[in-house]
């Protein structure tokens, strides 16, 4: 019973998406058309095979993300008092964001300049005068943890509005209704997006220093993370509840993620307006997205609701691994510039250490009670 009541395929779900976040963002490193801000770029031989597969995983690793978030956030504060609420997310998700932005963030983005050999002091240069008030201001990964905080907030807050919201009901399986209705509501606020971005769609944003985000994404993390919420109060997952149905989810996942790679990189010639183009992208954005979603919640739950050795310790030292990754990517990318190998057994290498390498100082992480809580997920 206590298998169950973990619900381990979530933390499964969890620490495949960290994994694949680490290999996703080394991707970035030798993609054709890479962004020139990316902060290890390798031109010596870049491959589109990399575009199109960061194009893919770019589109459902966050909302999976919230969507978990959203779910064992309201779970935890159904069991506990605001006060105790706050203390654990103070402790695990606020001090780590801000400690992220200020102490690593800095160094990680300065890669950007040192990998392509740029000469700069790093004070007077380039920490003041270009990252703190200057464009290259970012919280690399840790933006995820600064939404996470508003939408604990604003979780907390509605809770506080209307108290039956934390009280878990009866058991209910979704019909169509709301799966039509969470899409259109999406394609809303996704189509808006994307007109006002012009069709920017990798457009960066923020409300210094508080705040990092992309408009045209920046809607799903509220609609996911709040839909895990109503998926714990409606008791999904659970034996007897709904379950995700894999002959459905996972046919929906692969069609709709070619037919956005299609569209997304040879659909503007064949649009009649630029309008047009957005239009219809939004609506596969949005189809591919929730297939995603739900195709890895289906997989996941058939086939990964248990743990065991392995499991256990990757589900413990994911959100560690996640903290880490980033510098850890992009330092072992930078020192693999140099060597002369073609670019996929490159590509595989440094994923390999930089997924290595996470894990260890994740590991090291643990003795910091910020990072040590993940080891319920292994009992």
């Amino acid at each position: 019973m206590e298998k169950k009541r973990r619900i381990f395929f979530l933390d499964n779900l969890k620490a495949f998406i960290v994994c694949l976040m680490i290999v996703f963002h080394a991707a970035m490193c030798y993609m054709a058309y890479a962004p020139e801000w990316w902060y290890t770029v390798d031109k010596a031989d870049p491959k589109f095979a990399f575009t199109l597969f960061v194009l893919w995983a770019d589109i459902f690793i966050m909302p999976v993300m919230f969507f978990i978030s959203g779910y064992f956030g309201i779970m935890s504060l159904s069991k506990q008092t605001g006060a105790q609420f706050w203390k654990s997310k103070l402790l695990r998700i606020v001090l780590p964001w801000i400690a992220g932005v200020i102490l690593l963030a800095p160094p990680v983005t300065y890669i950007m300049f040192a990998s392509r050999g740029i000469p700069m002091d790093y004070v007077n240069d380039y920490l003041f005068k270009l990252f703190v008030f200057g464009p290259c201001f970012s919280h690399v990964q840790y933006w995820f943890l600064g939404m996470l905080t508003y939408l604990y907030i604003a979780l907390f807050l509605f809770c506080k509005i209307m108290p039956s919201f934390k009280e878990r009901q009866g058991i209910s399986i979704p019909g169509p209704k709301l799966f039509v209705g969470f899409a259109v509501l999406c394609y809303i606020c996704t189509a808006a997006a994307y007109f006002y971005v012009n069709g920017n769609y990798d457009l960066w944003c923020n409300i210094w220093p508080v705040l990092v985000y992309q408009p045209t994404r920046i809607s799903f993390y509220p609609l996911y993370f709040f839909l895990g919420a109503y998926a714990w109060r409606h008791q999904w997952f659970v034996e007897g509840g709904y379950k995700a149905d894999p002959a459905k989810w996972l046919p929906a996942f692969i069609v709709t993620g070619i037919a956005y790679l299609f569209y997304t990189t040879m659909g503007a010639p064949t649009a009649a307006s630029p309008e047009q183009y957005m239009l219809v992208k939004a609506a596969i954005h949005v189809l591919f997205l929730l297939s995603a979603v739900f195709g890895l919640l289906a997989i996941f739950q058939a086939k990964l609701d248990y743990t065991n050795g392995i499991l256990g310790e990757l589900a413990a030292n994911s959100y560690n691994m996640y903290y880490t990754h980033m510098g850890l990517v992009m330092l072992i990318a930078w020192g693999f510039l140099s060597i002369d190998l073609p670019t996929y057994p490159k590509y595989i290498i440094v994923s390999i250490l930089s997924l290595l390498a996470s894990y260890l100082t994740g590991k090291i992480l643990m003795v910091l009670p910020c990072f040590s809580v993940g080891n319920k997920a292994k009992k």
